[in-house]
């Protein structure tokens, strides 16, 4: 309802994000990625449940086509305590991708992730899906420009990126579910992705994008990216879209 609405991250948010995240990742597999980063993980399932066929089909377990990504590898970063809670419960849940690998590491120690990373099996010569829902605003600027630079050396050609996050005015809200608070947010991801090597990237206002539950999918308006200058001085949550381009190996129709 609107009360649940009037908070700028509550539960309302989870089911856009989350469609949409993977919308993006079943476009991005056609188009060879076959690596899927998950950086701050948390519960998320993506290695053991299916998907929609495409944007406009239902899921699966509401009598849709299921999207076929065999090939996928999959990498859960986060931290240990998160994993020594989630592995337990997934114990005996059948993959329904090629492999799932569990990378522990904690961001607030500084932990060195992408070592973990790559020790753990990661391809840095392959497009990847980079996935960061609910991550990107719990981090402080320094913290992300170094975050987006290590994804970016990680990242080869054909590789993109997809997370939520807000405006810099929207920092001063005051935003803290559960307790922990955002402390940043940007007027221009798209210069802070191109300099870290995505090229081509487009910001949403979460307000253009909504749940059509009649037809089971994300109903995406038309209308054009944010600028820095209309975000600038605004509050909005925004969905953030990049591509490293190049070609793609694998590509598959």
């Amino acid at each position: 309802g609107d009360e649940g609405r009037a908070a700028p991250m509550g539960e309302w948010i989870l089911v856009p994000r989350t469609r949409r995240g993977d919308d993006f990742l079943v476009t991005h597999y056609r188009n060879g990625c076959r690596q899927l980063v998950l950086l701050g993980a948390g519960m998320d399932a993506r290695a053991h449940r299916a998907f929609a066929a495409s944007a406009d089909a239902a899921p699966p377990a509401l009598g849709g086509k299921a999207a076929a990504l065999g090939q996928l590898k999959v990498f859960e970063v986060d931290q240990p305590t998160t994993f020594a809670v989630k592995e337990p419960l997934l114990a005996d849940m059948p993959l329904a991708v090629a492999s799932r690998n569990v990378v522990r590491a904690d961001f607030a120690r500084g932990d060195d992730w992408a070592a973990n990373l790559v020790e753990a099996g990661f391809d840095a010569t392959a497009p990847t899906v980079w996935l960061l829902e609910g991550l990107v605003y719990y981090l402080r600027d320094h913290d992300v420009n170094t975050l987006l630079g290590k994804i970016g050396k990680l990242s080869a050609p054909g590789s993109a990126v997809f997370h939520d996050s807000i405006t810099k005015s929207y920092v001063s809200a005051n935003i803290a579910p559960g307790g922990a608070p955002f402390v940043s947010g940007s007027d221009d991801y798209g210069a802070l992705w191109r300099a870290a090597g995505f090229d081509t990237s487009i910001v949403r206002d979460l307000a253009t994008i909504s749940v059509d539950r009649r037809r089971q999918r994300l109903a995406v308006s038309n209308a054009p990216g944010l600028t820095p200058e209309r975000c600038r001085g605004q509050r909005i949550v925004l969905f953030v879209e990049a591509v490293k381009t190049g070609a793609c190996a694998n590509r598959t129709a």
